[in-house]
Order: structure tokens, then C-alpha cells, then sequence
């Protein structure tokens, strides 16, 4: 991911999530050291993204913090492209699992990560800022990533 990337990535947060994050936390999330940061790009234009970290305790885990495609662009397998390689990065850093957090309502992204083996571990109480409850939910990676390629 380019720096200049950046704004347009902004642009797609602002109108892909109820609570977006400001181009300042998507700037911080992007340059973890142990991060992992995806563009996806059609016909030169950015037109979604993914943000995940690896975790490491006793084992290494995959935690995506974020991703989203454009409206224009969705219903076309590219949320379901971006998951499947950010899961292979996790996998190829030597991770087994990766979680996510999902908004309840967000009812695209919940079916998006069920069709890629990711099931739901726990329901988190005023989780997002405004309130809101999340999903947290769970996946062995290489499952999700034959589920997330079909």
C-alpha cells in the first residue's frame, strides 16, 4: 500500500461503515510493524481494502481489523477475494487462526466471513464507539481460505 493510497481508502471507509475511522487511524493501522496491509485496485483505482495483525502469545494468530470494498464494485466476489488473501498472509506468517470483529447489523460482512468458515464465538456489548454491539467470530485459516475460494 502507497501512502497516496491513503485517501481514497478514506473515501471508501467513509461510505462502506456507520462509524467510519478517520484517515488518521487508518494511517496507523496501516504502518504496524505487525501489520498487514492490502489495496485492492481495478483499473488503477483503489477499490477496496484490508487491514490485519498478527498476534503472538503462545501461538500466532491473525486478527483483521478491517476491510471493505467499494459499493460500485460489490457483489462481485472482491470482499470475498480480499478475505482469502489476508487470510493466506496470515497463514504464510505462520498463523492457524484468525478472529474478527463484526458490527451485529452489518448483515453483508457477517454472511461474507459465515461463507468463509467463520462462525460466531461471542456477542461483545457496547463494542463500537456509538454503542453498538459486535460479533466476534472465529475461523481455523485454512479452512476459511478453501471456503473463501470457491
Amino acid at each position: 500500500m502507497q501512502a497516496v493510497d491513503l485517501d481514497r481508502i478514506t473515501e471508501i471507509e467513509q461510505v462502506s461503515f456507520d462509524a467510519p475511522w478517520s484517515k488518521g487511524m487508518l494511517k496507523e493501522v496501516s504502518e504496524l510493524a505487525d501489520g498487514i496491509s492490502l489495496v485492492l485496485e481495478i483499473e488503477g483505482i483503489v477499490q477496496g481494502y484490508a487491514f490485519a495483525r498478527i498476534f503472538t502469545d503462545t501461538i500466532r494468530v491473525l486478527h483483521v481489523i478491517n476491510l471493505a470494498v467499494d459499493s460500485p464494485v460489490r457483489g462481485h466476489g472482491f470482499g470475498q477475494m480480499m478475505l482469502s488473501a489476508v487470510l493466506e498472509h496470515g497463514r504464510d506468517a505462520g498463523c492457524r487462526h484468525s478472529y474478527l470483529e463484526v458490527r451485529t447489523t452489518n448483515l453483508a460482512a457477517i454472511r461474507l466471513y459465515r461463507s468463509a468458515g467463520f462462525a460466531i464465538i461471542h456477542k461483545r456489548e457496547h463494542y463500537y464507539k456509538d454503542g453498538s454491539p459486535a460479533y466476534g467470530m472465529g475461523a481455523v485459516i485454512e479452512t476459511a481460505i478453501k471456503s473463501s475460494g470457491k
